[in-house]
C-alpha cells in the first residue's frame, strides 16, 4: 500500500468547483461518477485548510478528464481549471496575499518574478503535502514537483499534469500581472523522477 499523501480541503474544493464552472453541474457529476467519486456530488470538501484530499482523488479527477474529453480537451479543462483553483484558493489566504506582494516589492522585474515562484513554492509545501523546489537558467524558470498529486499513480506516454500549468501560469500573473508559456516538458507519470515545467523568463504580453 502507497502513503497517503493531501491537498488541503480548500483546494480539493477549488478544483471541483472550477471543474463545475467548466463543465456544469451535469457534466460535473458525470466526472465524478466516472471515477469512482460520486461521494462528492453536492458534497464538495469543506471550505477548510485540513490536509484531507487525498492525492489519488486529484490524479483520478484529472484521468477523467482525459478519458471523457480525449488528450486535448483534457488539457484545455484542465489548464483553466489551474488558473480558477488558484485564484479560488487565494481568495482564501488573505494573509498569503499581503505576505507574497511584500516579498516583491523590491527589485528588477526578473528578480521579482522568481521571488514570486519562490514564495508560491514555499507556500505549496507548506500546506500541502505536495513537494515543490525551483531552479531557473539564463532563459527559463523550472518548477519542479517532486511529489504530484496530478499524476499519482497514473501512468502516460506523455506529460499529463495540466492543472499545473494553469496553478503556474495563474501565481506568474497574480505575481507580476503579466503572461508567461508554460509548459511541462518531464512528468512522473511517464517515468521520470519529477514533474518539471519550464516557463519563459520573458513575458508574452
Amino acid at each position: 500500500m502507497t502513503d497517503q499523501y493531501f491537498y488541503p480541503n480548500i483546494w480539493g474544493r477549488g478544483i471541483l468547483t472550477s471543474a463545475e464552472d467548466i463543465l456544469g453541474e451535469k457534466g460535473l457529476n458525470a466526472l465524478l461518477n466516472l471515477v469512482g467519486l460520486a461521494e462528492y456530488i453536492g458534497n464538495h470538501p469543506t471550505d477548510n485548510i485540513q490536509k484531507a484530499f487525498p492525492f489519488e482523488h486529484v490524479a483520478k479527477l484529472q484521468q477523467g478528464l482525459f478519458d471523457m474529453y480525449g488528450a486535448k480537451g483534457a488539457r484545455v479543462f484542465a489548464i483553466r481549471g489551474g488558473e480558477e483553483t488558484f485564484q479560488y484558493s487565494l481568495a482564501k489566504y488573505d494573509k498569503v496575499q499581503r505576505a507574497g506582494r511584500a516579498a516583491m516589492g523590491l527589485g528588477s522585474f526578473e528578480l521579482r518574478t522568481k521571488l514570486g515562484l519562490q514564495f508560491f513554492a514555499k507556500f505549496f509545501n507548506s500546506v500541502s503535502d505536495q513537494i515543490v523546489r525551483i531552479d531557473d537558467d539564463d532563459n527559463y524558470y523550472y518548477w519542479i514537483i517532486e511529489r504530484c498529486p496530478m499524476c499519482w499513480e497514473r501512468q502516460s506516454t506523455e506529460p499529463v499534469c495540466h492543472l499545473g500549468v494553469g496553478v503556474l501560469k495563474a501565481a506568474a500573473h497574480w505575481a507580476t500581472d503579466r503572461s508567461f508559456r508554460v509548459q511541462e516538458i518531464k512528468c512522473t507519470g511517464m517515468g521520470d523522477e519529477a514533474c518539471v515545467y519550464v516557463m519563459d523568463k520573458q513575458p508574452i504580453d
